[in-house]
């Protein structure tokens, strides 16, 4: 356990023995990481608060609960794509501008350097395509790619084995480089 961890779960103690400021601190660690996975899942700032906001709730109501046989973040991490989870499911079709459209609207742009329209614009096609993957997949490269973690610790947080993990990261990789492909041939007609 690292020195994070540690501290994490010094935290979680001291809450538990009535010191509500902990949790304060706890929040206050990991908001930043939640938003980051919450908003790479949803792809709209509004519900990746709303998310993360639920997701400490939960997390409030439920550290009495918390083994500490696992990290925080890793739990907390486990809520959040939840709630993401259940969020698109009950969206079940989500509106979306397509990668063509996208490029149309940064070339409308005026007064952009021609570089910096360029990485906007690749910015937001990746974007859009991240969000065009299934629930999963999405989750997955959002915390590996995003987020930085490790295979093991994705496959913690969703409950499944590092081997399906590794292949919902290659499976999106693979049609994120279909969907960005087929935008450039687009652009070439």
């Amino acid at each position: 356990m690292n020195g994070s961890d540690h501290d994490d779960h010094q935290l979680i103690r001291r809450f538990l023995e009535g010191e509500r400021w902990a949790f304060d601190a706890l929040m206050t660690a990991h908001a930043p990481q939640a938003h980051r996975v919450a908003l790479g899942m949803l792809g709209d700032p509004d519900q990746a608060d709303d998310v993360v906001q639920e997701a400490f709730i939960r997390a409030h109501r439920a550290l009495p609960r918390f083994e500490f046989r696992s990290r925080f973040r890793t739990w907390l991490h486990r809520i959040v794509v939840n709630l993401c989870l259940g969020r698109i499911r009950r969206a079940r079709r989500v509106s979306l501008v397509s990668l063509g459209d996208l490029a149309q609207r940064l070339r409308a742009r005026t007064g952009l350097p021609a570089r910096e329209l360029e990485r906007r614009d690749l910015g937001e096609r990746i974007e859009a395509a991240v969000i065009t993957l299934p629930p999963k997949q999405r989750a997955v490269f959002v915390m590996r790619q995003q987020e930085g973690l490790g295979y093991a610790e994705i496959a913690s947080i969703l409950g499944r084995s590092e081997g399906g993990v590794r292949a919902n990261y290659f499976q999106a990789l693979q049609k994120l480089r279909r969907a960005l492909a087929e935008h450039e041939e687009w652009d070439d007609e």
